[in-house]
């Protein structure tokens, strides 16, 4: 009897190790949270700190890291850093580009070439010469 009692003790000490402790120490309030739930009397003096305000705080920053738990990583950014040059299609870029190598095109919305084009962005702002 003393075995079987002595193995499920240890069996559940060795989950409880195993397992994750965050919500304890991700609910952990910044010292601004206290700040601003510190309540004064007329005089100036501190007189505590609301719960119900802690409360609202605690609330807040599980619902925080309850929608960032479930929200994906924001997809990369596939646009060209550099101008359309001028040649490619007036400034504003081709729609489409094909790799020599086989390679699918990135997802941008302009290339510089038609042929191993490079993302950039577009310029759709027609540049005319002023009347003199």
């Amino acid at each position: 009897m003393r075995i079987a009692i002595t193995s499920a003790a240890v069996l559940t000490a060795a989950f409880a190790a195993t397992a994750p402790a965050a919500p304890a120490s991700a609910q952990a309030l910044s010292s601004g949270d206290y700040a601003q739930c510190t309540v004064y009397d007329r005089d100036g003096r501190n007189r505590g700190l609301d719960s119900v305000c802690l409360e609202r705080k605690r609330a807040q920053l599980a619902r925080l890291q309850n929608q960032q738990r479930f929200t994906s990583a924001p997809a990369p950014y596939n646009y060209g850093s550099t101008p359309c040059p001028t040649w490619a299609n007036g400034g504003r870029g081709f729609s489409y580009t094909v790799y020599s190598n086989g390679a699918a095109p990135p997802i941008a919305a302009a290339f510089d070439a038609v042929r191993d084009g490079r993302p950039c962005m577009p310029e759709p702002n027609i540049r005319l010469r002023g009347v003199p």
